[in-house]
């Protein structure tokens, strides 16, 4: 039999790479796709292909698509994972920020699915699976484009899952909270440069409070189990949250309603 085919987005580090690495030692040839090639090159293997691409590339993705066509002739997973965190309080991030993280966040997830939903029609089988965010769900304070960005995908993925009933193509989200990975050193860099007026200097202390455990989190290895269960599942969960303080955040907010769960929010934050 030959191996199943999956395309892997930002693959270079954290969760993409673990589940680039994962799907490979468990049958599957791996398109590992990110901007940092020299990251991804000694990922190279039998199993696992590096392609260098960014996810606003519309013209490249459809080249990457085609190429994985030409060459195995078919795409049974799709892993829609490159983003990243804007954090900052709403009224500070310009417009062009936050255009950026809709274009990487969403458009880039965007992208993909148009450009392999054609051939797993033709296949009639195959599997999306899109990685958000609990903050898709909960969404608290200094994280709002960000978490605007997930709640969209949600939408999209839920959505998506319904138009495609009776294709043979199944729709999962995985939804990770707080992951040991490069991610959070990211936000925070890039945070700095947003300029924030002395009112929500509480607010940027208060996100450091909440990001503080990320040394001590479950690493990426976790998610990527999740996602290759989702691959391999012949039903896939619709919605997946991990880890298990994840699960218990959104249950908070389902049982505490969104008014006292933003008060408790703020005050974990203490702003």
């Amino acid at each position: 039999m030959s191996l199943k085919v999956a395309l892997v987005t930002g693959a270079s580090s954290g969760i993409g790479k673990a589940t680039a690495k994962l799907l490979a030692k468990n049958g599957y040839y791996v398109f590992a796709v990110a901007r940092r090639m020299e990251k991804l090159k000694p990922m190279s293997c039998d199993q696992i292909e590096p392609i260098h691409l960014d996810v606003v590339d519309a013209e490249g993705i459809r080249s990457v698509v085609e190429h994985i066509i030409a060459t195995k002739g078919r795409i049974d997973v799709l892993v829609n994972n490159a983003a990243y965190g804007q954090l900052g309080a709403i009224e500070c991030v310009s417009m062009e920020a936050a255009h950026q993280q809709f274009e990487v966040n969403v458009f880039g997830y965007a992208r993909f699915i148009q450009a392999v939903l054609p051939h797993m029609r033709y296949q009639k089988s195959g599997r999306i699976i899109n990685i958000t965010s609990i903050l898709g769900r909960a969404p608290i304070p200094g994280f709002g484009w960000y978490a605007a960005s997930k709640h969209a995908v949600e939408a999209l993925s839920e959505t998506l899952r319904s138009e495609l009933m009776g294709s043979g193509i199944d729709v999962a989200v995985i939804a990770p909270g707080l992951i040991k990975t490069e991610f959070v050193p990211k936000q925070l860099a890039l945070l700095e440069t947003i300029p924030h007026p002395p009112v929500y200097q509480k607010l940027l202390a208060g996100i450091r409070i909440l990001l503080v455990d990320e040394p001590r989190s479950p690493g990426p290895e976790m998610i990527a189990h999740a996602i290759l269960e989702a691959s391999t599942a012949r039903h896939p969960p619709i919605r997946h949250a991990l880890p298990i303080s994840s699960k218990m955040a959104i249950m908070a907010r389902w049982l505490m309603g969104p008014r006292l769960f933003s008060w408790a929010i703020r005050y974990l934050m203490k702003i």
